[in-house]
Protein backbone atom coordinates (compact mmCIF):
# COMPACT_ATOMS: atom_id res chain seq x y z
CA UNK A 1 0.00 0.00 0.00
CA UNK A 2 1.48 3.61 -1.09
CA UNK A 3 2.49 6.00 1.89
CA UNK A 4 -0.48 8.88 2.33
CA UNK A 5 1.09 12.31 2.86
CA UNK A 6 -0.15 14.31 5.76
CA UNK A 7 -1.74 17.72 4.70
CA UNK A 8 -0.81 21.03 6.16
CA UNK A 9 -4.65 21.47 7.13
CA UNK A 10 -4.72 18.38 9.08
CA UNK A 11 -1.34 19.11 10.44
CA UNK A 12 -2.51 22.53 11.88
CA UNK A 13 -5.99 20.65 12.91
CA UNK A 14 -3.75 18.15 15.04
CA UNK A 15 -1.52 20.77 16.27
CA UNK A 16 -3.78 23.22 17.46
CA UNK A 17 -2.05 25.98 15.45
CA UNK A 18 -2.81 29.65 13.18
CA UNK A 19 -0.46 30.08 10.15
CA UNK A 20 1.45 32.79 9.74
CA UNK A 21 2.35 33.49 5.68
CA UNK A 22 -0.41 31.48 5.17
CA UNK A 23 0.01 30.48 0.99
CA UNK A 24 -3.10 31.24 -0.72
CA UNK A 25 -3.09 27.30 -1.44
CA UNK A 26 -2.18 24.76 1.26
CA UNK A 27 -2.10 21.72 -1.30
CA UNK A 28 1.50 22.16 -1.81
CA UNK A 29 2.34 21.45 1.55
CA UNK A 30 1.70 17.91 1.86
CA UNK A 31 4.75 16.05 4.17
CA UNK A 32 6.17 12.83 5.76
CA UNK A 33 9.75 14.37 6.99
CA UNK A 34 10.39 16.47 9.64
CA UNK A 35 13.54 17.62 11.42
CA UNK A 36 15.05 20.43 13.78
CA UNK A 37 18.01 20.88 12.62
CA UNK A 38 18.21 23.13 9.71
CA UNK A 39 21.48 22.17 8.92
CA UNK A 40 20.68 19.24 7.69
CA UNK A 41 17.06 19.82 6.67
CA UNK A 42 16.11 18.52 2.83
CA UNK A 43 13.81 19.36 0.33
CA UNK A 44 9.87 18.99 1.18
CA UNK A 45 10.60 18.44 4.90
CA UNK A 46 9.18 20.64 8.02
CA UNK A 47 11.42 22.42 9.77
CA UNK A 48 10.84 22.42 13.72
CA UNK A 49 11.92 25.55 15.69
CA UNK A 50 13.03 24.41 19.06
CA UNK A 51 14.49 26.84 21.48
CA UNK A 52 17.31 25.16 23.38
CA UNK A 53 19.61 26.29 26.11
CA UNK A 54 22.67 27.06 23.13
CA UNK A 55 20.56 27.13 19.59
CA UNK A 56 17.27 28.76 19.03
CA UNK A 57 15.60 27.13 15.75
CA UNK A 58 13.38 30.49 15.40
CA UNK A 59 17.00 31.96 14.57
CA UNK A 60 17.26 30.14 11.23
CA UNK A 61 13.60 29.85 9.42
CA UNK A 62 15.61 31.39 6.41
CA UNK A 63 17.84 28.80 6.32
CA UNK A 64 15.65 26.02 6.55
CA UNK A 65 13.62 27.94 3.32
CA UNK A 66 16.77 28.45 1.36
CA UNK A 67 17.47 24.27 1.91
CA UNK A 68 13.89 23.37 0.48
CA UNK A 69 11.70 23.46 3.57
CA UNK A 70 7.93 23.05 3.13
CA UNK A 71 6.74 25.56 6.03
CA UNK A 72 8.37 25.71 9.63
CA UNK A 73 6.89 25.27 13.04
CA UNK A 74 7.02 27.55 15.29
CA UNK A 75 6.26 28.83 19.06
CA UNK A 76 6.90 32.25 18.28
CA UNK A 77 6.51 34.84 14.73
CA UNK A 78 9.82 35.15 13.08
CA UNK A 79 9.43 38.11 10.86
CA UNK A 80 11.69 38.40 7.70
CA UNK A 81 11.10 34.93 5.96
CA UNK A 82 8.43 34.59 3.70
CA UNK A 83 8.61 30.78 4.91
CA UNK A 84 5.29 29.88 5.82
CA UNK A 85 4.89 29.64 9.98
CA UNK A 86 2.75 26.87 11.94
CA UNK A 87 2.30 29.34 15.14
CA UNK A 88 1.87 26.68 18.01
CA UNK A 89 1.80 26.89 21.88
CA UNK A 90 5.23 24.83 22.41
CA UNK A 91 7.05 23.44 19.43
CA UNK A 92 7.99 20.33 21.58
CA UNK A 93 4.73 18.68 21.82
CA UNK A 94 4.41 19.91 18.04
CA UNK A 95 7.06 17.58 17.51
CA UNK A 96 5.64 14.63 19.41
CA UNK A 97 2.06 15.46 17.52
CA UNK A 98 3.62 15.66 14.14
CA UNK A 99 5.47 12.09 15.26
CA UNK A 100 2.04 10.45 15.67
CA UNK A 101 0.58 11.86 12.74
CA UNK A 102 3.89 10.34 10.57
CA UNK A 103 3.63 7.14 12.61
CA UNK A 104 -0.08 6.67 11.34
CA UNK A 105 0.96 7.45 8.05
CA UNK A 106 3.33 4.68 8.60
CA UNK A 107 0.91 2.04 9.37
CA UNK A 108 -2.12 3.26 7.17
CA UNK A 109 0.63 2.09 4.63
CA UNK A 110 1.62 -1.41 6.20
CA UNK A 111 5.04 -0.56 7.50
CA UNK A 112 5.76 -1.98 10.84
CA UNK A 113 7.28 -0.93 13.70
CA UNK A 114 10.08 -2.41 16.56
CA UNK A 115 10.20 -0.34 19.54
CA UNK A 116 12.83 -1.63 22.52
CA UNK A 117 13.96 -0.10 25.87
CA UNK A 118 15.18 -1.65 28.70
CA UNK A 119 18.11 -0.92 31.23
CA UNK A 120 21.02 -2.28 29.30
CA UNK A 121 22.00 -3.13 25.50
CA UNK A 122 19.25 -0.96 23.85
CA UNK A 123 21.89 0.19 21.36
CA UNK A 124 23.59 -2.92 20.43
CA UNK A 125 20.20 -4.61 20.34
CA UNK A 126 18.51 -1.90 17.82
CA UNK A 127 21.58 -2.25 15.62
CA UNK A 128 21.26 -6.05 14.90
CA UNK A 129 17.90 -5.80 14.48
CA UNK A 130 18.38 -3.14 12.03
CA UNK A 131 21.18 -5.26 10.22
CA UNK A 132 18.58 -8.14 10.00
CA UNK A 133 16.02 -6.50 8.48
CA UNK A 134 18.00 -4.53 5.60
CA UNK A 135 17.65 -6.74 3.13
CA UNK A 136 13.79 -6.92 3.78
CA UNK A 137 12.55 -3.76 2.46
CA UNK A 138 14.43 -0.50 3.95
CA UNK A 139 15.11 0.42 7.82
CA UNK A 140 14.98 3.32 9.84
CA UNK A 141 16.24 3.56 13.14
CA UNK A 142 17.05 5.55 15.92
CA UNK A 143 20.41 7.42 15.82
CA UNK A 144 22.93 8.12 18.58
CA UNK A 145 21.40 8.81 21.81
CA UNK A 146 18.12 9.36 19.78
CA UNK A 147 15.99 7.64 22.52
CA UNK A 148 14.13 10.83 24.91
CA UNK A 149 11.22 13.14 24.59
CA UNK A 150 13.29 14.74 21.71
CA UNK A 151 15.09 12.35 19.80
CA UNK A 152 12.03 9.67 19.92
CA UNK A 153 10.05 11.88 18.01
CA UNK A 154 12.58 12.78 15.82
CA UNK A 155 13.22 9.15 14.52
CA UNK A 156 9.76 8.86 13.53
CA UNK A 157 10.02 11.55 11.75
CA UNK A 158 13.02 10.98 9.86
CA UNK A 159 11.29 7.64 8.22
CA UNK A 160 11.42 7.50 4.68
CA UNK A 161 7.77 7.06 2.90
CA UNK A 162 9.75 3.92 1.22
CA UNK A 163 10.92 2.03 4.21
CA UNK A 164 9.31 -0.87 5.73
CA UNK A 165 10.76 -0.83 9.06
CA UNK A 166 11.30 1.59 12.14
CA UNK A 167 13.37 0.34 14.79
CA UNK A 168 12.90 2.25 17.77
CA UNK A 169 15.07 2.99 20.92
CA UNK A 170 13.12 4.29 24.03
CA UNK A 171 14.79 5.62 27.12
CA UNK A 172 13.81 6.90 30.43
CA UNK A 173 14.62 8.59 33.55
CA UNK A 174 12.00 9.27 35.60
CA UNK A 175 8.10 8.73 36.09
CA UNK A 176 6.01 9.47 33.32
CA UNK A 177 8.83 9.54 30.83
CA UNK A 178 6.98 6.52 28.58
CA UNK A 179 3.48 8.02 29.56
CA UNK A 180 4.55 11.41 27.66
CA UNK A 181 5.68 9.09 24.68
CA UNK A 182 2.92 6.45 24.31
CA UNK A 183 1.67 7.94 21.70
CA UNK A 184 4.52 7.44 19.01
CA UNK A 185 4.92 3.42 20.46
CA UNK A 186 2.24 1.48 18.61
CA UNK A 187 4.97 -1.25 17.78
CA UNK A 188 4.30 -4.89 16.13
CA UNK A 189 7.19 -5.97 18.46
CA UNK A 190 7.76 -4.79 21.44
CA UNK A 191 11.46 -5.69 23.36
CA UNK A 192 12.25 -4.81 27.07
CA UNK A 193 15.88 -5.58 26.87
CA UNK A 194 17.11 -5.97 30.81
CA UNK A 195 15.16 -4.53 33.99
CA UNK A 196 18.47 -3.87 36.15
CA UNK A 197 19.86 -0.55 38.80
CA UNK A 198 19.88 2.44 36.92
CA UNK A 199 18.38 5.77 36.88
CA UNK A 200 17.88 5.14 40.61
CA UNK A 201 17.96 8.43 41.64
CA UNK A 202 14.77 9.16 40.03
CA UNK A 203 12.71 5.44 39.47
CA UNK A 204 13.79 4.94 42.94
CA UNK A 205 13.99 0.94 42.83
CA UNK A 206 14.21 -1.95 40.37
CA UNK A 207 10.47 -2.55 40.03
CA UNK A 208 9.74 0.73 39.61
CA UNK A 209 12.06 0.84 36.47
CA UNK A 210 10.03 -2.03 35.32
CA UNK A 211 6.68 -0.58 35.93
CA UNK A 212 8.08 2.52 33.90
CA UNK A 213 9.72 0.33 30.90
CA UNK A 214 7.20 -2.12 30.47
CA UNK A 215 4.51 1.03 29.32
CA UNK A 216 6.45 0.27 26.33
CA UNK A 217 5.26 -3.01 26.17
CA UNK A 218 1.13 -1.66 26.83
CA UNK A 219 1.27 -0.09 23.18
CA UNK A 220 2.08 -3.62 21.33
CA UNK A 221 -0.97 -3.60 18.97
CA UNK A 222 -3.12 -6.75 18.86
CA UNK A 223 -1.90 -9.64 17.04
CA UNK A 224 2.01 -8.45 18.29
CA UNK A 225 4.83 -9.43 19.73
CA UNK A 226 6.60 -8.83 23.47
CA UNK A 227 9.85 -9.98 23.62
CA UNK A 228 11.58 -10.26 26.77
CA UNK A 229 14.81 -12.19 28.94
CA UNK A 230 13.60 -15.29 30.50
CA UNK A 231 14.73 -14.06 33.89
CA UNK A 232 12.81 -10.82 33.77
CA UNK A 233 9.53 -12.86 32.57
CA UNK A 234 10.39 -15.33 36.03
CA UNK A 235 10.99 -11.92 37.91
CA UNK A 236 7.62 -10.09 37.18
CA UNK A 237 5.45 -13.21 36.07
CA UNK A 238 2.38 -11.63 38.68
CA UNK A 239 2.54 -8.68 36.65
CA UNK A 240 -0.98 -8.96 34.47
CA UNK A 241 0.63 -7.45 31.22
CA UNK A 242 2.67 -10.39 30.62
CA UNK A 243 -0.71 -12.02 30.73
CA UNK A 244 -2.05 -9.64 27.81
CA UNK A 245 -4.93 -10.50 25.89
CA UNK A 246 -4.10 -10.90 21.81
CA UNK A 247 -0.32 -10.65 22.24
CA UNK A 248 2.30 -13.27 22.36
CA UNK A 249 4.72 -13.52 24.40
CA UNK A 250 8.25 -14.40 23.68
CA UNK A 251 11.25 -14.96 26.02
CA UNK A 252 14.91 -15.68 25.36
CA UNK A 253 17.29 -17.35 27.90
CA UNK A 254 20.63 -18.66 27.69
CA UNK A 255 21.87 -21.67 29.69
CA UNK A 256 18.80 -21.31 32.15
CA UNK A 257 16.60 -24.17 31.02
CA UNK A 258 12.45 -23.96 31.02
CA UNK A 259 10.99 -20.69 31.29
CA UNK A 260 7.68 -21.05 30.54
CA UNK A 261 5.77 -21.68 27.38
CA UNK A 262 7.12 -19.64 24.36
CA UNK A 263 10.76 -19.92 25.40
CA UNK A 264 13.46 -19.99 23.29
CA UNK A 265 16.38 -21.30 25.11
CA UNK A 266 20.44 -20.77 24.22
CA UNK A 267 23.72 -21.97 25.51
CA UNK A 268 27.79 -20.32 25.01
CA UNK A 269 29.71 -22.44 23.50
CA UNK A 270 33.73 -20.60 24.18
CA UNK A 271 36.81 -21.69 22.67
CA UNK A 272 39.07 -19.12 20.39
CA UNK A 273 35.73 -17.11 20.37
CA UNK A 274 32.29 -17.38 21.23
CA UNK A 275 29.54 -18.51 19.44
CA UNK A 276 25.60 -18.49 20.55
CA UNK A 277 24.04 -22.01 20.02
CA UNK A 278 20.40 -22.30 19.73
CA UNK A 279 19.36 -26.13 19.79
CA UNK A 280 15.95 -25.98 18.48
CA UNK A 281 16.85 -23.65 15.58
CA UNK A 282 19.84 -25.43 14.89
CA UNK A 283 21.72 -22.42 15.07
CA UNK A 284 25.06 -21.11 15.47
CA UNK A 285 26.07 -18.14 15.28
CA UNK A 286 29.68 -16.90 15.77
CA UNK A 287 29.40 -13.47 18.25
CA UNK A 288 32.57 -11.04 17.10
CA UNK A 289 33.76 -10.50 20.47
CA UNK A 290 33.55 -13.08 23.57
CA UNK A 291 30.86 -11.23 25.05
CA UNK A 292 27.99 -12.28 27.32
CA UNK A 293 26.33 -8.90 27.10
CA UNK A 294 26.82 -9.27 22.55
CA UNK A 295 25.02 -12.59 23.10
CA UNK A 296 21.93 -11.46 25.21
CA UNK A 297 21.62 -9.18 22.71
CA UNK A 298 21.57 -11.10 19.77
CA UNK A 299 19.32 -13.80 21.27
CA UNK A 300 16.80 -11.08 21.82
CA UNK A 301 17.40 -9.40 18.09
CA UNK A 302 16.88 -12.93 16.52
CA UNK A 303 13.80 -13.45 18.47
CA UNK A 304 12.55 -9.77 16.80
CA UNK A 305 13.18 -11.02 13.79
CA UNK A 306 11.11 -14.00 13.80
CA UNK A 307 8.23 -12.51 15.19
CA UNK A 308 8.69 -10.14 12.36
CA UNK A 309 8.83 -13.24 9.64
CA UNK A 310 12.46 -13.58 9.32
CA UNK A 311 13.73 -16.96 9.76
CA UNK A 312 16.82 -16.99 12.32
CA UNK A 313 19.03 -19.03 10.20
CA UNK A 314 18.01 -16.08 7.66
CA UNK A 315 18.83 -13.56 10.10
CA UNK A 316 21.77 -15.10 11.99
CA UNK A 317 24.25 -14.09 9.32
CA UNK A 318 23.55 -10.60 8.80
CA UNK A 319 24.29 -10.27 12.33
CA UNK A 320 27.29 -11.86 12.90
CA UNK A 321 29.58 -8.90 11.75
CA UNK A 322 28.40 -6.38 14.52
CA UNK A 323 31.02 -4.69 15.23
CA UNK A 324 30.00 -2.16 17.97
CA UNK A 325 29.31 1.84 18.40
CA UNK A 326 31.91 4.29 19.86
CA UNK A 327 32.43 3.37 23.33
CA UNK A 328 30.19 0.98 23.39
CA UNK A 329 31.07 -2.92 23.45
CA UNK A 330 34.10 -1.20 21.38
CA UNK A 331 37.13 -3.26 20.49
CA UNK A 332 39.76 -1.32 18.99
CA UNK A 333 44.27 -2.25 18.41
CA UNK A 334 46.63 -0.38 19.14
CA UNK A 335 49.72 -0.31 16.89
CA UNK A 336 51.73 -1.57 19.91
CA UNK A 337 49.65 -5.02 19.89
CA UNK A 338 47.68 -3.43 22.86
CA UNK A 339 43.78 -4.49 22.52
CA UNK A 340 41.37 -1.32 23.60
CA UNK A 341 38.03 -2.23 24.78
CA UNK A 342 35.79 0.75 24.97
CA UNK A 343 32.66 0.50 26.58
CA UNK A 344 32.42 4.21 28.57
CA UNK A 345 29.11 5.55 26.81
CA UNK A 346 27.25 4.26 29.82
CA UNK A 347 27.34 2.22 32.98
CA UNK A 348 25.65 0.75 35.46
CA UNK A 349 25.68 -2.80 37.78
CA UNK A 350 24.93 -5.51 35.22
CA UNK A 351 26.55 -3.51 32.18
CA UNK A 352 29.90 -3.35 34.59
CA UNK A 353 29.71 -6.87 35.54
CA UNK A 354 29.41 -7.80 32.15
CA UNK A 355 32.26 -5.61 30.74
CA UNK A 356 34.67 -6.91 33.20
CA UNK A 357 34.06 -10.30 32.28
CA UNK A 358 34.30 -9.55 28.74
CA UNK A 359 37.82 -8.28 29.70
CA UNK A 360 39.04 -11.95 31.32
CA UNK A 361 37.48 -13.72 28.71
CA UNK A 362 39.53 -11.21 25.73
CA UNK A 363 42.86 -11.50 28.16
CA UNK A 364 42.12 -15.27 28.69
CA UNK A 365 42.60 -15.47 24.71
CA UNK A 366 45.94 -13.37 24.66
CA UNK A 367 48.75 -15.62 25.36
CA UNK A 368 50.78 -13.92 28.09
CA UNK A 369 48.60 -10.69 27.85
CA UNK A 370 47.76 -8.97 31.31
CA UNK A 371 44.32 -7.73 31.97
CA UNK A 372 44.14 -3.63 33.01
CA UNK A 373 40.98 -1.68 33.73
CA UNK A 374 40.25 1.99 33.45
CA UNK A 375 36.87 2.74 35.81
CA UNK A 376 34.70 4.91 36.44
CA UNK A 377 31.57 5.84 38.88
CA UNK A 378 28.29 4.12 37.33
CA UNK A 379 26.43 7.41 37.88
CA UNK A 380 22.17 7.72 38.88
CA UNK A 381 22.24 4.86 41.45
CA UNK A 382 20.71 6.63 44.04
CA UNK A 383 21.64 6.43 47.74
CA UNK A 384 22.79 2.63 47.03
CA UNK A 385 25.37 4.03 45.13
CA UNK A 386 28.29 3.22 47.18
CA UNK A 387 27.01 -0.75 47.87
CA UNK A 388 26.91 -1.05 44.21
CA UNK A 389 30.45 0.19 43.19
CA UNK A 390 31.73 -1.61 46.65
CA UNK A 391 29.80 -5.15 45.05
CA UNK A 392 32.13 -3.41 42.03
CA UNK A 393 35.23 -3.60 43.68
CA UNK A 394 34.56 -7.42 45.23
CA UNK A 395 34.71 -8.27 41.39
CA UNK A 396 37.25 -6.72 39.96
CA UNK A 397 39.47 -8.27 42.86
CA UNK A 398 38.71 -11.81 41.57
CA UNK A 399 39.82 -11.19 37.96
CA UNK A 400 43.70 -10.27 38.19
CA UNK A 401 43.70 -7.42 37.23
CA UNK A 402 47.36 -6.10 36.81
CA UNK A 403 46.54 -2.20 37.73
CA UNK A 404 42.91 0.07 37.85
CA UNK A 405 43.12 3.51 37.18
CA UNK A 406 39.90 5.17 38.69
CA UNK A 407 37.87 8.16 38.12
CA UNK A 408 35.09 9.57 40.41
CA UNK A 409 33.77 9.88 43.97
CA UNK A 410 32.79 6.17 44.37
CA UNK A 411 36.81 5.22 44.37
CA UNK A 412 36.66 4.44 48.32
CA UNK A 413 33.50 2.50 47.68
CA UNK A 414 35.29 0.39 44.73
CA UNK A 415 38.54 -0.07 47.32
CA UNK A 416 36.76 -1.11 49.88
CA UNK A 417 34.99 -3.89 48.07
CA UNK A 418 38.25 -4.78 45.97
CA UNK A 419 40.32 -5.52 49.58
CA UNK A 420 37.16 -7.38 51.12
CA UNK A 421 37.58 -9.89 48.03
CA UNK A 422 41.44 -10.10 48.77
CA UNK A 423 42.28 -7.70 45.98
CA UNK A 424 45.87 -5.67 46.63
CA UNK A 425 44.19 -2.61 46.91
CA UNK A 426 47.96 -0.71 46.09
CA UNK A 427 46.55 -1.80 42.45
CA UNK A 428 44.20 0.84 42.28
CA UNK A 429 45.43 4.47 41.34
CA UNK A 430 43.76 7.45 40.38
CA UNK A 431 42.96 8.24 37.01
CA UNK A 432 45.23 10.98 36.78
CA UNK A 433 48.46 9.00 37.39
CA UNK A 434 47.39 6.84 34.11
CA UNK A 435 49.40 9.10 31.32
CA UNK A 436 52.82 9.13 33.64
CA UNK A 437 52.34 5.55 34.49
CA UNK A 438 51.85 5.07 30.49
CA UNK A 439 55.44 7.17 30.12
CA UNK A 440 57.18 5.10 32.64
CA UNK A 441 56.63 1.43 31.61
CA UNK A 442 53.50 0.53 34.42
CA UNK A 443 50.83 0.60 32.45
CA UNK A 444 49.89 -1.86 29.28
CA UNK A 445 51.17 -2.75 26.23
CA UNK A 446 52.06 -5.64 23.90
CA UNK A 447 49.60 -8.50 24.12
CA UNK A 448 47.70 -6.72 26.81
CA UNK A 449 43.96 -5.76 27.27
CA UNK A 450 42.73 -2.59 28.79
CA UNK A 451 38.96 -1.97 29.49
CA UNK A 452 37.56 1.59 29.59
CA UNK A 453 34.24 1.52 31.97
CA UNK A 454 31.99 4.08 33.04
CA UNK A 455 29.27 6.25 33.12
CA UNK A 456 29.49 9.00 30.22
CA UNK A 457 29.76 11.47 32.62
CA UNK A 458 32.80 10.50 33.71
CA UNK A 459 34.57 11.61 30.44
CA UNK A 460 37.11 8.65 30.55
CA UNK A 461 37.83 9.10 26.83
CA UNK A 462 39.90 11.85 28.48
CA UNK A 463 41.96 9.46 30.50
CA UNK A 464 42.80 7.62 27.79
CA UNK A 465 43.29 10.19 24.63
CA UNK A 466 47.19 9.47 24.96
CA UNK A 467 46.49 5.85 23.53
CA UNK A 468 43.66 7.00 21.46
CA UNK A 469 45.33 9.32 19.42
CA UNK A 470 47.79 6.74 18.51
CA UNK A 471 44.70 4.57 16.49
Amino acid sequence: MMLSLISAEKTAGRLEGDWINRPDSLSGLAWINARSDSRTIREREVFVALSGSRTDGHDHLEEARLKGALFAVVQRPVTGSPLPQLLVRDTVLALRDMAALALAAHRSAGHRLVALTGSVGKTTTRELLRRGLMPEGGVCSSRGNENNEIGVPLTLLSWPGDYRYCVLEVGVRKPGDMDYLAPLLDSDVGIVTAIEPGHLENLGTVEAVWAEKSKLLKAVLPGGSLVIPGPVRRRFASDPLLGYPGRRIVAGSIGEGDEGPGTIVATLRVGVGMTLHVEEWELDLPLSRPSAALAWCSLLALLALRELGVPPKDGAPRLAGYDGFPGRMERKNHPSGLLLLLDHYNANPTSMREALDWLAREREVRAGGRAFAVLGDMLELGPESSAYHEEMGVQASRLGIERIWYRGNERDAFARGFRRGGGDPARIRSSGDFYEDLRHGQGPSGTDVLLVKGSRGMKLEEVVAPLLEGI
